[in-house]
């Protein structure tokens, strides 16, 4: 998992869906993966209108949902013929 993150990460950072377990409730985040390590991941997300970077320890994450390029290559070439 970590070295498909990390090759997420080569061109921009990509939009991703995440489960973080580390709050009282768990909570789907929408956001950005900004880096990944041995230790964890860092999202950029929004919480309440403000912008803020979460460093979460993999402990913490439930799941991480990342869209297919191909699903949208695909979209695209049906749309043209």
């Amino acid at each position: 998992m970590l070295q498909f993150l990390g090759r997420l990460l080569t061109s921009e950072p990509p939009k991703v869906r995440y489960l973080n377990k580390a709050e009282a409730d768990t909570i789907w985040r929408d956001g950005r993966l900004l880096a990944v390590d041995p230790q964890g991941a860092t999202f950029e997300t929004v919480v309440s209108g403000v912008p803020v970077a979460e460093c979460l320890p993999w402990g913490s994450i439930g799941a991480v949902c990342v869209p297919l390029k191909s699903d949208a290559t695909n979209a695209a070439a049906e749309a043209r013929t």
